[in-house]
């Protein structure tokens, strides 16, 4: 079974907050030890009157330049997955996992990123619902909205995929993995 890892929006619009800043250089450290058999990034392309200019007149992440993920993170990243909603996981996703996973549907994958209260929530929510074992690498998840909403985030995974399915201490090499 391949070590799989998500990397949720790690993208410069949403790195460049306060509360998200130092995650990605904590990432790379990760990334770089070859710890993952297969990384795969998303990427959340906010588009003019989406629900979320339309609810919240949230503009962000409509351009380029915000919707680039950093060249130290996407180095390490073997496929892109690219979305207009909180979440990726569909049957397209869902096959591609498989094809990564030399043909079989993995029994977990690993989850870090961002927002914890949102788009992570949601991609660990729907990959539980697919019969896969989402594990959140807690330390590598951060909220825009700050530690309240991280926690807030976390909170709800804990009923919502089981509190066993939230990885809280930092990855040191490949051994740390199998504890989860």
């Amino acid at each position: 079974m391949k070590k799989i890892l998500v990397v949720v929006d790690m993208q410069k619009g949403f790195l460049k907050k306060e509360h998200t800043r130092q995650l990605s250089e904590k990432l790379e450290k990760v990334l770089e030890s070859k710890i993952f058999d297969v990384v795969i990034g998303t990427r959340f392309l906010n588009a003019p009157n989406s629900m979320y200019e339309k609810l919240f007149q949230w503009k962000e992440l409509e351009t380029e330049e915000e919707r680039a993920i950093p060249e130290n993170l996407q180095k390490y990243m073997d496929y892109i997955e690219d979305k207009y909603i909180y979440n990726c996981v569909h049957a397209g996703f869902i096959q591609r996992l498989c094809q990564l996973n030399d043909g079989s549907l993995p029994e977990k994958v690993f989850v870090a990123g961002v927002d914890t209260d949102c788009c992570v929530l949601t991609i660990v929510t729907s990959l539980f619902e697919h019969n896969i074992r989402p594990i959140v690498l807690t330390q590598y998840c951060a909220s825009n909205g700050g530690k309240d909403s991280h926690n807030a985030g976390l909170l709800c995974m804990k009923r919502l995929i089981g509190e066993k399915q939230l990885m809280e201490q930092e990855i040191m090499d490949r051994d740390s993995l199998n504890k989860a």
